[in-house]
């Protein structure tokens, strides 16, 4: 992808304070996010620099260096205590040249998280890739689908704060659910980001539901999401010891679903009131429509042998015959 032919490395000693780590580019070449360089230290602690860090010429200063490939070892070295490591000096490559070299070293080495995808194609993008190339040549080697839609995501995520990204980072915060934070505003973005994805755990279904839900309170009510989520039902939950934090997100998304459409959570409760007087199997899951707009049921019976399945089918049966599941469907009329 790009001519090695026309590329030189020489290798030679450098001093550490010629290597610019701090200016307005200094991240020019760089991919890494959320990855410390304690093991790289460690590392270089024991046994020395085995690979040379990879510079270049900087052209806004002929005394410093720019950093390409070896950002994190140039870091333990200076936290070592180091005042010069080996380096090769790069020449006769572009910028696009510098980034394809730089992708294909950390690919080859250690691969991408989350963030650090969105940066790679962010980078690509600001030296006049085409969403077309990006989508033909970038985005396989990052194992991201090649769709225009899926590649915004990406982008849009880097504009979340540096806890979130981090969060992000280490897949201590799904993907999924670092696009839904992206769509709020700042004030609302930090909210949601602690009720819901630290001090609770919901899945992303839930939490997809459970900020369409806020977002239309705030405008019925005319609150502040802040306002609305630090009830204190909501901090009684999240203050319960008993309750591990996917208990807690359950019982959030159940207060903020019942907040915004009160009627049909009476129901729905009613409803599993009712499907719990059925004394059925664990097996056998009985769901209405959503929001009740249908007018039947949905059974679910799983079985993992005949015997199974014909208990849990006799007793569907008797409970027909006894007219229990009458108030089931009483409910949709």
């Amino acid at each position: 992808m790009f001519k090695r032919a026309n590329c030189s490395m020489e290798l030679i000693k450098v001093l550490l304070g010629d290597i610019d780590l701090s200016s307005e580019n200094h991240d020019r070449y760089l991919f890494r996010y959320g990855r410390g360089s304690d093991i790289v230290m460690e590392s270089i602690g024991k046994v020395g620099l085995i690979n040379p860090v990879i510079l270049k010429n900087n052209p806004d200063d002929d005394e410093e260096y720019s950093v390409i490939c070896g950002y994190q070892r140039i870091l333990a070295c200076k936290k070592l205590g180091q005042v010069s490591c080996d380096a090769k000096i790069i020449d006769g490559l572009d910028d696009e040249g510098i980034l394809l070299l730089v992708l294909h070293d950390n690919l080859s080495s250690r691969g991408f998280n989350e963030i650090e995808k969105g940066i790679v194609l962010k980078k690509f993008l600001n030296i006049g890739y085409s969403y077309d190339r990006l989508m033909a040549e970038i985005a396989p080697l990052l194992k991201i689908p090649p769709n225009k839609n899926i590649i915004d995501k990406y982008l849009s995520v880097l504009r979340l704060d540096d806890q979130m990204k981090q969060s992000v980072a280490s897949s201590e915060l799904e993907l999924e659910k670092a696009f839904l934070l992206v769509s709020l505003d700042d004030a609302d973005r930090g909210i949601v980001y602690r009720f819901l994805f630290r001090e609770s755990i919901t899945n992303t279904n839930e939490a997809k539901e459970t900020i369409r839900n806020l977002l239309d309170l705030k405008l019925i009510k005319r609150l502040e999401i802040d306002e609305l989520i630090s009830s204190n039902e909501i901090n009684q939950i999240l203050s319960d010891k008993k309750s591990n934090k996917r208990q807690k997100g359950e019982k959030i998304y159940r207060l903020i679903k019942t907040m915004r459409y009160p009627s049909i959570s009476m129901r729905e409760d009613e409803f599993d009131k009712s499907c719990r007087e059925l004394r059925l199997d664990n097996d056998v899951r009985i769901n209405h429509s959503r929001y009740f707009e249908g007018d039947e049921i949905r059974i679910t019976l799983k079985a993992s042998n005949e015997e199974k399945l014909r208990n849990n089918l006799e007793r569907l049966i008797l409970n027909i015959r006894n007219g229990t599941f009458k108030k089931l469907f009483s409910m949709f009329k």
